[in-house]
């Protein structure tokens, strides 16, 4: 274990804590949920950065870096669905994808290739971090911007396109993966 996966480990744990602070739901408790959201943010950043900086990039480091991405906001995505700012359908799509990703994953091992980080991928990850830190934000600042906008339907909307943005990642790795076997084949 090194810095890296540490920080990953910190990042699986780290839903666990914002579920509970949304739960709590006071608006203390919601602005902690940010930083707890931020300090989570920073280390998948983190992580991948120090990893190969310093050349401690390790296979272990490679399987639990995106599991605890997934697991990580999956949980602050079910910490939503537990107090009603996400429809069930959306948490649905979100998990899914990340399932059948890492299963795509393995079958492309069992098959001889890796199946690298995509763009979409990465994109999702923004995303879905800007939709979920943006709705708690909403939520801990609804008094101050109720007279200026509707909390409920921005964070629907906002919790809307990182659930597409999802899909269609999903969609890119599977079709990555039907590519990648087709040119195995052609080999």
């Amino acid at each position: 274990m090194n810095l890296p996966n540490w920080l990953s480990v910190f990042r699986s744990g780290a839903g666990f804590i914002v579920i509970y602070l949304l739960l709590a739901g006071t608006q203390t408790d919601l602005i902690a949920a940010i930083v707890v959201m931020m300090i989570a943010e920073i280390s998948d950043m983190a992580d991948g950065h120090i990893a190969r900086r310093y050349g401690q990039v390790t296979k272990l480091g490679m399987i639990i870096d995106p599991m605890s991405d997934s697991l990580y906001r999956a949980m602050v995505f079910i910490g939503f669905l537990g107090i009603g700012w996400i429809s069930v359908w959306f948490v649905a799509i979100i998990i899914t994808r990340d399932i059948i990703v890492s299963y795509l994953r393995i079958f492309a091992q069992q098959q001889g290739f890796t199946m690298a980080a995509r763009t979409s991928g990465k994109i999702k990850a923004i995303v879905q971090a800007c939709a979920q830190v943006w709705t708690v934000g909403l939520y801990a600042l609804s008094g101050f911007f109720s007279q200026y906008m509707d909390t409920v339907e921005v964070s629907f909307w906002l919790l809307a396109i990182a659930t597409a943005v999802t899909a269609w990642s999903g969609i890119d790795y599977a079709l990555g993966y039907i590519q990648s076997m087709r040119q195995g084949k052609n080999k």
